[in-house]
């Protein structure tokens, strides 16, 4: 008899070897540095990234606003750079109680927010990183006065200023001419401020004063002298009369009239008189030392006290009373004084930081979101930059909001890079793509506010960062430019919200929602054309074989937004009119045996127009403002066409 005998199943027993403990490892510590990572960026969401400073006095962790005050505690008084002229081995040096320092601290600020932000990914990781270990220090932009400046240097080249003399002949004697020595106050100025501009952290500033020699006059005019007989002669002779001095005591200003200067404004060689003409002149040049724009406060919205906070301080102005000073100059000349007003009146700012509880920014109005997705890290930098300057912008009731004069000069200058922009009749590289992503967004807000526009050009064809066609807006500085009027009777507060991972920007408009409702319509295209076709050009940086695109179709069109306005029973209607080009595809390829067979006869041999080359369009008048109807429909705007493009690119 068999007997079987079951053998049960041997459990198998897994080994981990010290690979495995390794892969264990190293994956627990990648999803560690992840979830670091990502809490690290929830955590610094609206905050500067830690370890930024701004000219040494940490502001990483902090919210604008609280880094803001904290620099603005820290730095009441800049210490001013080393700064000193020269001539030969003399030397002067300029301290804070010569001239009057300010420092930009906001845009300072905004700087240090924005590093880690703008570039790609990995770029943002590293500057981030660069912060924690202390190597990224914001420097504030140094302002001198300079008027003051102008000031100081006229009081050190007095040491130094010599008259020419002419040749005169005394019996037997000749005494030789003499070349005189005079400063050229305005270029000396000129190169300090340009020092200034381009000095390296910690680097001393040292300008040559700008030393200008002075010929001798043809023949002696200084009183009489002795011919070569030995008889008198008596040469020209110029009546005299003391200097005239004239001071404001309310800026503890001082300018002086020499005789010399009094007798080139003297009518008849009287200088008891003077031909105004000249002596306005003269004033003007003065007003254009001494005028000072008032500077507006800036705000922030602070949501846990729905109120604004001030990140800005204003400042008033000051202005030259041309007409007053002309009237003492005569009135000092015609009674013989030698001293007179100078006529300089205060100009108080628009947005004043002392009356913030009686500017009604008491809620959110309307918030307009555009997107920027895939954009290049160039365009990104630009988005972040033009957006920067709008932070905390404050336009008052009745006032006209001008994009151009806050985002001032697209350049390089300026803080902007190369991206594409729109050119004539493609798109190119030039200084500033992006910027126009900022303008549409504050338009978008403007428009959906219903405040009324009073200037905007569309796109030369329909770009897809800015989504529907029609509500899009484009600037070109200083001649193209997007201005809306603040009609709500309060104060209007702009606060742009950009999000560099999400491609977001958000353009909030806090202040006192006005009794109005509104209503804009869908797009309506009409007029729709295909695009051309597509144009090849040889680019001999690429390979045979090679194809790259660089421009991308789009129909042209016009459509047709309307915008419904229902305020105090009253009920009006806008159409917004954007007609656009149509837009060919262009290719970039290694050589002509890469041109298709059916685009050969628009192919063209050289590589497509840049920005420095390209033809220039022109400007039709700027737009008017919709006037306030109660009923019917109004042309909001002169939108652009092939016969009215902005002069320059699209940016």
């Amino acid at each position: 008899m068999q007997a079987t005998m079951r053998v049960g199943r041997v459990p198998v027993r897994l080994r981990r070897t010290p690979v495995d403990f390794g892969i264990i490892f190293g994956l627990v510590m990648i999803c560690a540095l992840i979830a670091a990572t990502v809490g690290w960026q929830v955590w610094h969401t609206n905050r500067i990234y830690s370890g930024v400073t701004v000219a040494g006095v940490p502001v990483g962790g902090l919210t604008r606003s609280a880094a803001l005050n904290r620099v603005s505690e820290s730095l009441w008084r800049y210490p001013l750079p080393s700064i000193s002229v020269t001539n030969g081995s003399r030397q002067w040096p300029i301290t804070t109680d010569d001239v009057r320092v300010s420092t930009d601290l906001l845009a300072a600020v905004n700087r240090a927010y924005l590093v880690g932000r703008i570039d790609s990914w990995s770029g943002n990781l590293g500057d981030q990183a660069a912060a924690v270990l202390g190597a990224v220090d914001i420097e504030p932009e140094v302002l001198l006065e300079t008027s003051q400046l102008r000031f100081t240097i006229d009081q050190i080249a007095a040491e130094i200023r010599e008259p020419a003399r002419a040749a005169t002949q005394m019996g037997s004697v000749t005494v030789p001419a003499k070349a005189g020595v005079d400063v050229d106050v305005e270029a000396t100025v000129n190169a300090l401020t340009a020092a200034l501009e381009n000095r390296l952290p910690g680097q001393p500033i040292i300008a040559p004063l700008a030393v200008v020699e002075l010929a001798p006059p043809a023949e002696s005019t200084a009183g009489t002298s002795t011919d070569m007989s030995g008889s008198p002669s008596s040469a020209s002779t110029v009546p005299s009369i003391g200097p005239l001095l004239l001071r404001d005591a309310q800026f503890g200003l001082a300018f002086a009239l020499d005789p010399a200067t009094l007798q080139a404004l003297s009518l008849a060689g009287d200088p008891t008189s003077v031909d105004e003409g000249k002596l306005r002149a003269l004033l003007e040049s003065w007003a254009a030392q001494i005028d000072v724009t008032p500077r507006n406060a800036r705000l922030r919205f602070d949501q846990a006290t729905q109120s604004p906070v001030v990140v800005q301080e204003s400042r008033a102005g000051r202005k030259l009373d041309i007409d007053a000073t002309l009237a003492t100059v005569k009135w000092a000349l015609a009674s013989g004084n030698t001293s007179a007003d100078l006529t300089v009146t205060a100009v108080l700012p628009e947005v004043d930081s002392n009356r913030v509880a009686e500017m009604g920014i008491r809620e959110l109005i309307v918030g307009e979101t555009t997107y920027f997705a895939g954009s290049s890290g160039e365009r990104i930098r630009n988005v972040g930059v033009a957006a920067a300057k709008f932070d905390g912008v404050v336009i008052p009731p009745n006032g006209i909001f001008s994009f151009n004069q806050f985002v001032e000069d697209v350049s390089a200058a300026n803080g902007f890079e190369d991206s594409l922009i729109i050119w004539g009749d493609r798109t190119a590289v030039g200084i500033g793509g992006g910027v126009c992503q900022v303008s549409t967004g504050i338009f978008r807000s403007a428009y959906a506010a219903g405040l009324p526009i009073v200037e905007r050009y569309n796109h030369g064809y329909v770009v897809s960062w800015y989504g529907e066609p029609g509500l899009d807006a484009t600037i070109f500085t200083p001649t193209v430019d997007f201005r809306f009027r603040n009609d709500t009777g309060a104060y209007l507060l702009l606060e742009p919200v950009m999000n560099a991972e999400a491609g977001t920007l958000t353009i909030n408009l806090y202040g006192t929602k006005p009794n109005r409702q509104v209503i804009i319509s869908d797009p309506v295209k009409t007029n729709i054309k295909p695009p051309p076709p597509a144009l090849y050009t040889v680019d001999e940086s690429l390979a045979p074989g090679q194809t790259k695109q660089v421009d991308w179709a789009a129909q042209g069109m016009d459509v047709e937004v309307t915008r419904t306005i229902i305020e105090n029973g009253a009920t009006r209607t806008e159409k917004l009119v954007s007609k656009y080009q149509p837009w060919r595809a262009i290719y970039l390829v290694g050589s002509a045996a890469d041109i298709p067979a059916s685009a050969r006869g628009a192919a063209v041999d050289a590589v497509p127009v840049q920005a420095d080359s390209a033809p220039e369009t022109t400007v039709e008048p700027a737009t008017v403002e919709t006037g306030a109807v109660e009923t019917g429909t109004v042309e909001a705007t002169t939108p652009v066409t092939t016969e009215t493009a902005p002069s320059g690119p699209d940016q």
